[in-house]
């Protein structure tokens, strides 16, 4: 029912061991409200439900037959006047391999309570995943069904659904802590307990960017194991810190890192918040810029604001220029530097090309976010374990490539 990828690694005596792994293709659409993504495809109709692969929470669900997405009051737990039956969905009554729902309450909340998902199922299935590299994985695992999903949207009374998650992939840490508890399902946790992997450890990396500027961005991710093959240069260590807004620490933060632009270095010293947050379930990323640093950010990078007053490109979007990076330096562990160089073609996504003689960008500044287009640049790296992060220039494999066998680490290298 499921598949696992078996890689060959030397141990400390010289012998040879197996190291189970799992892994999950991943995209990154072109247009409004994707991010980064894994395709469920339903077994019997071939179907895909796009599944959101989150840094930022650790837990699994996705919407069942009849679930139903509402919107059109701000207030807390304020029913709107607008509902709409999801489409698409996981068919799991239809599936040959589902088995039979037991009960689960759930509750998940995202980005401050404005986006609320309930359920009252879980179900075990044999879950297949593509991506638009062509590559597949099929692995068992529990899901949340939800069935209902309130967010805090206005409406201007003709009920225009705004886009909208068809389900979460959650791989932040599994959390039992005095400040935190993960209520599943959480999909790592569930694959270390039952042998198919052997650490909680994982790898997160893309292909090299798309030749379209509207093209789609694919890469893997590999739970299990930490694929050396991925990134080019050293994968350095950078520290974990804890969350400096609201809530717990769920996910993986590390200090703001500084950014430069054509050897320009760019102040960061008056941020909305000092923890960067690796999110690819974020759309954008919010760069550590001080407000005073904005002019010289643009000026360097060439950029500008349209008439909506987003971060844009003065041209068309495909004039943005192929080698012009914007570059993120982190303070690692032992004095080293991680550097990480994102293309600033790779902010292309969110319909950037509606106001003629703009492209605009999936760019903000004042506060530290490192959302879809970091991961689409960035080699991840993480050992739940010991709570180590590190991070590498990514972005070098070519489209469909998948984990070298013959690099895998059970731990981060030294």
């Amino acid at each position: 029912m499921r598949t696992q990828s078996l890689a060959i690694a030397a141990l400390a005596n010289g012998a040879l061991a197996a190291i189970p792994t799992v892994s999950v293709p991943l995209h990154y659409y072109y247009g409004g409200g994707h991010k980064i993504a894994t395709n469920l495809v339903n077994p019997v109709s071939g179907k895909e439900v796009e599944v959101v692969f989150d840094q930022g929470s650790e837990n699994f669900w996705v919407f069942g037959p009849d679930a139903i997405n509402n919107w059109g009051c701000t207030g807390l737990f304020c029913p709107g006047q607008c509902n709409i039956t999801v489409d698409p969905f996981y068919d799991y009554p239809n599936s040959p391999t589902a088995s039979k729902p037991e009960p689960f309450l759930a509750q998940f909340a995202y980005g401050a309570y404005t986006k609320i998902v309930q359920g009252k199922q879980s179900v075990n299935d044999s879950f297949h995943f593509a991506s638009e590299s062509g590559l597949t994985s099929t692995f068992d695992t529990r899901v949340a069904i939800a069935d209902y999903m309130q967010q805090r949207l206005m409406d201007g009374g003709q009920c225009i659904p705004a886009a909208y998650d068809l389900g979460i992939f959650g791989v932040a840490p599994f959390y039992r802590t005095s400040e935190w508890n993960t209520t599943g399902p959480h999909v790592r946790q569930d694959l270390l307990e039952r042998g198919e992997i052997s650490a909680p450890v994982q790898s997160i990396w893309f292909d090299e960017a798309p030749a379209e500027w509207n093209g789609t961005f694919t890469g893997n991710a590999v739970f299990g194991a930490i694929d050396t093959s991925k990134y080019t240069g050293e994968l350095v260590r950078v520290p974990p810190v804890k969350n400096d807004r609201l809530g717990a620490s769920v996910g993986y933060f590390v200090a703001a890192p500084t950014v430069r632009v054509k050897n320009v270095t760019l102040d960061n010293t008056d941020l909305s918040s000092r923890a960067c947050m690796i999110d690819s379930g974020t759309q954008i990323d919010d760069l550590p810029i001080s407000t005073s640093a904005l002019d010289a950010f643009y000026a360097a990078a060439g950029l500008t604001r349209n008439s909506v007053g987003a971060t844009s490109w003065p041209g068309s979007c495909e004039s943005v220029p192929r080698n012009l990076t914007i570059d993120l330096e982190f303070d690692g562990v032992d004095g080293k530097k991680a550097l990480v160089k994102i293309p600033l073609r790779n902010y292309i996504r969110n319909y950037a090309d509606r106001e003629p003689g703009f492209c605009s960008l999936n760019i903000d500044t004042g506060g530290c976010m490192l959302g879809a287009p970091f991961a689409t640049a960035a080699f991840f790296a993480a050992d739940d374990a010991k709570n180590e992060i590190a991070l590498a220039q990514g972005g070098i494999s070519k489209k469909g490539s998948t984990p070298d066998e013959a690099s895998l680490s059970l731990t981060i290298p030294q």
